[in-house]
């Protein structure tokens, strides 16, 4: 029953077109057994035809009359069809009627006596072709949007994919990536920034396509240093490329509106090149739903409850969304983390949740959780070789437990692991770590000393800072002394030019004192300040 409902979400448009609204809505509504009997006689032949996987079609192809050697169920299908048009035309001897009876019952059992049969007029039945509104091709939902980055591919040489974090923008560049490489295209993937090398135009007949992920940061908004550059590079791309050249650029929502603010970005400005990814049909989220809870926490356990949940029930879920994540993120965590996620308020602060779940598992697996916030630090962990010497501060923490943790079953729905290997499988699970950990005054310092620094930079904020959003997590005064350390041992102030951190007068008064040894460094600062200072009198 579910999956004929899952039916009329697929097939919805094509339905409408052949049937009309009303018979779209007798399937819609089917709530028992009973209910197939009121079906209309032609669509159920046509869902026969074009849906049901178990039926073979006839030998000559459907609409055609069958051989008499072929006897499969789609030919036996396709004869009654083509008796009942000929009844129609006021024909009433038919062969193979008794043959096609006995095969059917040697089928399905005698159910004559079950079927009321209503005489409700001579109406032919006709075959149409209906089709699926979106298909899955090589595990990749093809959604419209898809669509039309490669649409506007063949035309042009560059696109600009946006959308908020989790709607599907990493899964569209790869891909683009394995069409374009099948096409005999040269192409290199980035992430978070681009460079005038990146977009050079090819000399000689190679083809190259660039794919840049997460542009301006994965997180958050970060390389604060490199914004200029990296503007000049996608200026670049407008002047110079050609036909052997094309680059996709995607891009979060929340880090697009705020360059969008301070820089006016040509590369963005023509929305005929740039793609949303927000919207999806239903038909769209059934597909990404369906391949998700395959390949989610119920392939582990097939007797798992999650497995009978209908796509009505997601939907009504999914209306609890906010917009500040994609709904194939929210069903991504639903189909792993359904005892979770079951109620409806849950789906409102995801970020939270997530934050409860990782409590939950300090407590009762810490093996797992410390094991999970090491590979969130480094972001890829091998696991033929030992972790980092200062491993041991997050729980006694060795390789053996990091390899054994991540083998457990709980840390399937957070680790993304190849056999050599493993990293967290999406950033907003990392996210909700450090969120996690910016709440813990143990976490928190082995983060500002320990994690991946671009992490660091793209997430961080004063508490001062005009551009907060849901994807920030604000660096307390007492914390400034932990970064401020690292910044100095690593010579890294460099990396934090223009940061928003530097905005903050306590932050730099703070790093100020760490640092009177060093004085080109210190003067930098002061120049910074006194710049500041300017603009502030200018804007007065």
């Amino acid at each position: 029953m579910e999956e004929l409902k899952d039916v009329t979400v697929l097939f919805k448009t094509s339905i409408v077109e052949h049937f009309g609204e009303a018979l779209l809505n007798s399937l819609c509504n089917l709530n028992s057994m009973d209910d197939y009997q009121n079906l209309d006689i032609s669509l159920v032949y046509n869902l026969l035809r074009n849906v049901c996987k178990n039926v073979t079609p006839p030998k000559r192809g459907w609409g055609y009359e069958p051989s008499a050697d072929d006897v499969s169920l789609g030919a036996d299908i396709e004869r009654i069809r083509s008796m009942w048009n000929r009844y129609c035309d006021g024909e009433t001897e038919f062969l193979y009627l008794r043959e096609i009876f006995v095969r059917m019952v040697d089928r399905y059992g005698n159910i004559s006596d079950l079927v009321k049969f209503e005489d409700t007029g001579r109406t032919k039945i006709l075959s149409f072709e209906i089709n699926p509104e979106c298909q899955d091709k090589g595990g990749v939902v093809l959604t419209k949007a898809l669509k039309a980055v490669l649409d506007i591919l063949e035309q042009e040489y560059r696109v600009v994919v946006k959308g908020a974090v989790g709607t599907g923008k990493s899964t569209c560049l790869k891909y683009i990536d394995r069409h374009y490489r099948r096409n005999q295209w040269e192409v290199r993937r980035k992430v978070g920034n681009i460079t005038q090398s990146d977009v050079y135009v090819p000399v000689d007949e190679t083809r190259k396509l660039v794919c840049c992920d997460d542009l301006f940061g994965v997180y958050n908004r970060g390389d604060f240093a490199r914004t200029a550059e990296i503007i000049t590079a996608l200026e670049n791309i407008e002047q110079k490329v050609n036909q052997n050249m094309k680059v996709v650029l995607a891009i979060h929502d929340h880090v697009y509106e705020e360059l969008q603010k301070s820089h006016s970005i040509k590369v963005f400005q023509n929305k005929r090149n740039v793609v949303d990814f927000n919207e999806l049909s239903d038909a769209e989220m059934l597909l990404i739903f369906n391949d998700q809870r395959k390949n989610g926490h119920c392939s582990k356990n097939p007797k798992c409850w999650f497995l009978n949940v209908g796509f009505d029930s997601i939907k009504d879920t999914l209306k609890e969304n906010t917009g500040e994540l994609g709904n194939p993120i929210l069903t991504l965590l639903y189909s792993n983390l359904h005892d979770t996620f079951a109620q409806k308020k849950d789906s409102q602060d995801i970020v939270k949740e997530l934050c409860s779940i990782f409590q939950n598992m300090l407590e009762n697996n810490p093996d797992l959780f410390h094991a999970l916030l090491y590979v969130m630090f480094v972001e890829t962990h091998s696991l033929d070789k030992n972790v980092e010497e200062w491993a041991f501060t997050l729980g006694d923490l060795t390789s053996i437990t990091v390899k054994q943790s991540v083998c457990h079953l709980d840390a399937f729905p957070f680790v993304q692991a190849d056999g050599r290997r493993i990293k967290i499988k999406h950033e907003l699970l990392s996210f909700a770590l450090i969120k996690w950990c910016a709440s813990s005054t143990r976490y928190m310092p082995l983060l500002l000393k320990h994690c991946q620094f671009q992490m660091i930079e793209e997430i961080i904020r004063p508490i001062s800072s005009p551009n907060q959003n849901e994807f920030c997590v604000i660096l307390e005064e007492e914390m400034y002394p932990v970064l401020n350390s690292r910044i100095l041992e690593e010579t890294i102030i460099v990396q934090l030019k223009l940061h928003p951190l530097l905005e903050s007068s306590k932050f730099r008064y703070s790093l100020y004192l760490m640092m009177k040894s060093e004085p080109l460094i210190r003067e930098s600062l002061v120049t910074k300040k006194k710049n500041h200072k300017d603009k502030s009198s200018t804007k007065k």
